[in-house]
């Protein structure tokens, strides 16, 4: 298994070191952007959250612990000992497990499996995810939803904003009536105003600025202009802050400029918000000193564990899928297609193609997308989004959509029915390949590859054109 990731979490390493490698939602796509330039380098997904910051990479020599130093721009020495690194079957194990919320401050915790997810989609959004990394993190978000709704976890803190609320209550006792601001309107910050709102707490929330129908406000929260977080301090019981930024929202100078500050603040961001010197002047905890959970019970891991093993099993499948299909040519067949309904799921530039080749060999083409890339004439065009039951009577199916999971889905459909599929961006999910079409007088020739070398199949097939336009 070409696979290889280092990482460094709160087990092994404390927040001071962590904060020095974690990255906002931009610094990811430029990190990402800067990785797809380096030297063997096939594929990489970054994870950075507030507890980890793990770098996975198909392709590379280097370590991805090196690379992930290099390019943020850090130390290398420094930081070299509280890296594990992992390759191959222990890699992918590792990041199903980490989806299932098994290595989190909090076991089984909410928020990681939109984490997975989003370090997914970003390296989509710079085409640093490989099929390999693709596969792999599709399953361990299905491991981590699974883990959500089939193990039971005995406790009452599945997220690190429960765990601030009932830091505040232990802090301040009841919360009814107490006045807490909320810096950060993100995910994190929304969902501690929200439960410390009902919690019966007079919560105040941030913002930098406010777009209607876009900005979100917690219902019964009240709004303070993030440039009056300071001054709306004074007389407050408590202070949680939860942004992306890398400069801090409260300095010991700044609290000193309030004559009646909280008694206590919640950090819940990484880097920190609070400025450490601040714990001269008010009870601080950060992500490190707000404490877990618990280990959980034997039976809970062991469910947990279960269900790693069960996904990484059915990741190995779709591996040996695609082994095979690299290893063994195509039967070039050709087939009558003369009245037969061919459901192509997608409108793009890839659709376009595929039906402009389709249109010569006399089937009837049904097209299933929002919008469509070519004239519709002489074809039937659904004018909505793929759904589970679209690939009903068809012959032959096509996924050609930009969306992973989406043609995905498709192939599921197809594979159930035993339809025929080509899918456009996974050659392992491919049952035949759409083929370049060479066309002459009396003849036709389809040029495929291994899905290795597009280039090579085009400049092939312009050859076989040429000689085709040639014969008497």
């Amino acid at each position: 298994m070409n696979l290889i990731m280092s990482g460094l979490d709160c087990h092994r390493a404390s927040i001071d070191l962590r904060e020095r490698l974690a990255f906002s939602r931009q610094q990811v796509l430029v990190l990402l952007s800067w990785l797809r330039q380096q030297p063997g380098v096939e594929g990489g997904v970054l994870l950075s959250t507030c507890n980890r910051t793990e770098l996975y990479v198909t392709g590379s020599a280097q370590p991805p612990w090196r690379l992930l130093c290099r390019g943020a721009g850090v130390p290398e020495a420094e930081l070299e000992p509280y890296f594990t690194t992992r390759c191959g079957e222990d890699a992918a194990s590792h990041l199903l497990e980490v989806a299932c919320g098994l290595h989190s401050q909090i076991l089984g915790e909410d928020q990681i499996i939109t984490q997975v997810r989003t370090a997914m989609e970003l390296a989509q959004e710079v085409k640093t995810a490989d099929p390999t990394l693709s596969a792999l993190f599709r399953r361990a978000v299905t491991a981590g939803k699974r883990a959500r709704t089939e193990v039971t976890v005995t406790r009452g803190t599945p997220s690190m904003g429960k765990r601030c609320r009932e830091i505040l209550t232990q802090e301040l006792g009841s919360l009814q009536g107490k006045r807490i601001l909320v810096v950060g309107n993100g995910q994190m910050g929304r969902l501690a105003a929200e439960l410390l709102q009902q919690s019966g707490a007079q919560v105040q929330v941030t913002l930098r600025s406010y777009r209607h129908g876009e900005t979100v406000v917690p219902a019964g929260c009240s709004v303070v202009a993030f440039e009056d977080r300071i001054k709306a301090l004074e007389g407050l019981d408590a202070l949680v802050s939860a942004t992306s930024s890398p400069h801090y929202t409260l300095t010991l100078a700044q609290l000193k400029t309030v004559a009646n500050p909280p008694k206590v603040a919640v950090d819940l961001a990484v880097p920190r918000d609070i400025d450490p010197a601040c714990a001269c002047r008010l009870q601080c905890y950060d992500t490190d000193t707000l404490g877990t959970g618990g280990p959980g019970r034997p039976e809970e891991l062991a469910q947990m564990r279960a269900i790693v093993l069960e996904e990484l099993d059915k990741f190995h499948k779709w591996q040996q899928r695609q082994a095979v299909s690299d290893r063994v040519p195509r039967f070039p067949l050709f087939l009558d297609l003369t009245g037969k309904t061919v459901v192509l799921i997608g409108g793009g530039n890839i659709a376009a193609r595929r039906i402009g080749t389709l249109r010569l060999f006399g089937c009837q083409i049904k097209v299933i997308a929002p919008e469509l890339k070519c004239k519709a004439d002489g074809l039937t065009w659904l004018r909505r989004p793929y759904q589970p039951g679209d690939l009903e009577g068809a012959f032959l199916a096509i996924a050609a959509t930009a969306d992973r999971q989406v043609n995905h889905a498709v192939w599921e459909e197809a594979s159930g029915r035993g339809i025929p599929i080509s899918v456009a961006d996974c050659e392992a999910e491919c049952s035949f390949y759409f083929p370049a079409i060479c066309a002459g007088e009396d003849l036709i020739a389809g040029v495929v590859s291994t899905g290795k070398d597009h280039h090579k199949t085009a400049r092939a097939a312009k050859e076989i054109r040429r000689v085709l336009e040639e014969l008497e």
